[in-house]
């Protein structure tokens, strides 16, 4: 309602008489503030003169100036109630059968009745010889009743399903609104969200005059008197002229919530000059500042505020470090040695300093082992101070894609959250992989080890044979594990470290039985013949399980992605249907609900779909 406020303060400010607007050559008629940064304003200029718009003396940046004669929608929107019957209903369709035979221009144009109910007679696609085919047929409604307002709102609706751009709505009516379920205020408000320009001819004398003059002056548009019915025809003529000398200029504003704005309009010889404070929080008596500036601007101030957090603890972080204890204070002085960060200076530059501390301060920090098991884990080439490092310029990537697409201050922190987390998915994601990798090679690893062992070669050899001909991952665990074993590791210490970095259910059963093997004694060979057969079942077992339960687990992905899927489906084909429930509190606290039980749905079917084997 403040907005609204708004844009009647404007409309009061820059709308003229029509005695005026007739006789003025240049006129700014209307700004739109509804898309700041971006603004769009309705002049009139001289017949076959192109105006030029100016801000605070400069030029508008990135105008694009469009003619309303050439609109690419246009929708007429014609009063068929019982007050029209006979010769006013007939004049009518004779008017605006001329005035779409003229040299109206529009790309797109459509047919709009309004009786007792508003009721749109054409369709999206139709021709304009399709309109004028069913104006023809057009009949007087026997109903009592004029839904004015219900009319201009199922005319904008059809004008946004028929153009993005300019879009006229040409209103005639010969009374008061009776039987609408919709203000007139809804009314208006539609037609500015929708930037549709509303030219509203009052037919006869019983017209309600002020509240066309509103819904016109507040549009852009312009009233037109006949009270006579047979002047329609030189009406609609005269709005054929109008529509030559109107333009609509967009462009993106300099100006911030607040400032003052003079424009002035340049067409030809003539100009015309005006002045108005651009809504915001600084404004006096305009209305809230729109939301994708507060959406911004919020978002932006929550991203200051992080970083300075972020940088702050790693001041601290860093201080406490140079700092050391009292000891080493003392010592300093008397003692030569090297810390790991000059350490690291010295083999590596800089990079490799910082990246040395930021493994060492990680190693105090509770789960660190954790985080030190997922990174070998995956196999990447990714040492562990990088990954704090990894996932800060993800939060800030993430945090700054929401702020240029207008996210709000807690969407762009949630973000935020995911993709400082979003490493570690990806850690989690290549070590799943590379451990079902190295499942899937253990059987034949095994069997090739035995083949070793039973030509006489002893465990090492049989392990070297491995690493040597080996693909990736085995071939990689195995040299390490040789590498560690001839530095002094023992055996089975180095081979219980690879399991630990692989995770394999397989594989620390095949470390637990040459285990036992070595302290109860046997033959190598024959143990792992028997444990690569073992293996082989065991996997075998486990495709037929995941066989078995893949209709459950198809249908338990179908239905948790089912519900996106509906939404972003509803979103590109209606957004303004699906619209409050991403920008109201109500419709995100049920998206949230949503998600929430969606989340516990999902680990419930995963659950019974998950047998152990």
């Amino acid at each position: 309602m403040k907005r609204l406020a708004f844009a009647t303060l404007a409309a009061g400010v820059l709308a003229v008489s029509t005695a005026a607007a007739a006789e003025t050559p240049v006129q700014i008629r209307r700004v739109d503030f509804e898309g700041f940064p971006q603004l769009r304003i309705t002049a009139i200029a001289p017949a076959g003169a192109r105006p030029v718009l100016f801000e605070n003396g400069r030029p508008a940046p990135f105008a694009t100036v469009r003619q309303l004669a050439s609109a690419e929608a246009l929708v007429l929107a014609v009063d068929n109630s019982a007050s029209m019957r006979g010769v006013p209903l007939q004049e009518a369709k004779r008017a605006a059968r001329a005035f779409l035979t003229g040299e109206q221009g529009a790309t797109a144009t459509g047919l709009v009745a309004f009786g007792h109910e508003s009721l749109a007679l054409t369709r999206q696609n139709e021709t304009k010889a399709d309109v004028l085919r069913t104006l023809g047929q057009l009949a007087p409604d026997p109903e009592t009743g004029t839904s004015l307002y219900d009319a201009v709102i199922s005319s904008v609706s059809r004008l946004e399903r028929m153009s993005t751009g300019t879009r006229i709505l040409v209103l005639l009516t010969d009374g008061h609104d009776v039987g609408s379920k919709a203000t007139l205020d809804r009314a208006i408000a539609a037609a500015q969200r929708a930037s549709v320009v509303v030219y509203a001819i009052a037919a006869g004398g019983r017209a309600d005059s002020q509240t066309l003059e509103r819904m016109a002056g507040q549009t852009g548009g312009r009233l037109f008197d006949a009270s006579d019915i047979s002047q329609l025809g030189a009406i609609y003529a005269a709005l054929g002229r109008e529509l030559d000398r109107t333009w609509q200029i967009s462009y993106l504003t300099r100006a911030r919530p607040g400032d003052s704005l003079t424009f002035r309009l340049q067409a030809g010889t003539a100009t015309a000059v005006s002045q108005l404070r651009v809504p915001g929080r600084n404004a006096t008596s305009e209305g809230p500042l729109p939301a994708s500036l507060t959406n911004t601007g919020a978002t932006a101030a929550v991203l200051v505020i992080l970083a300075a957090l972020l940088l702050a603890a790693a001041g601290t972080a860093v201080t406490r470090q140079r700092r050391g204890t009292e000891i080493t204070r003392l010592l300093r002085p008397h003692v030569k040695q090297r810390d790991e960060t000059q350490a690291g200076q010295a083999q590596g530059g800089r990079l490799e300093a910082l990246t040395t501390w930021t493994e060492s301060a990680l190693a105090d920090l509770p789960g660190a082992d954790r985080m030190t098991r997922s990174v070998e884990r995956s196999g990447l080439k990714v040492r562990l101070g990088h990954v704090p490092y990894l996932a800060l310029i993800s939060a800030f990537f993430l945090g700054i894609v929401g702020t240029i697409v207008g996210a709000g201050p807690i969407a762009a922190v949630f973000l935020m959250l995911i993709g400082f987390g979003l490493p570690f998915v990806l850690f989690s994601v290549a070590a799943g992989k590379r451990k079902k990798a190295f499942d899937r090679q253990l059987p034949d690893v095994l069997a090739t080890i035995a083949s070793t062992l039973r030509a006489g070669h002893g465990l090492r050899i049989a392990l070297r044979a491995v690493a040597d001909d080996g693909s990736p991952p085995a071939s990689e665990e195995f040299t390490r594990v040789l590498g560690e074993e001839r530095l002094g590791r023992p055996l089975h210490e180095a081979i219980a470290a690879m399991c630990e970095r692989i995770g394999s259910e397989d594989l620390d059963y095949v470390a637990t039985a040459i285990n036992v093997q070595s302290q109860a004694g046997g033959s190598l060979a024959t143990l792992f013949d028997t444990l690569s057969e073992t293996v082989r079942e065991r996997q075998r077992h486990a495709r037929k399980v995941r066989a078995l339960t893949s209709m459950g687990r198809t249908s338990a992905t179908i239905l948790v992605c089912l519900p996106f899927g509906l939404a972003t489906l509803m979103t590109l084909i209606n957004p303004g249907y699906m619209a409050p429930f991403y920008k109201t509190s109500t419709g995100q606290f049920l998206m949230g609900f949503c998600i929430t039980s969606m989340a516990i749905g999902g680990l419930l079917l995963r659950k019974i779909v998950n047998v152990r084997y």
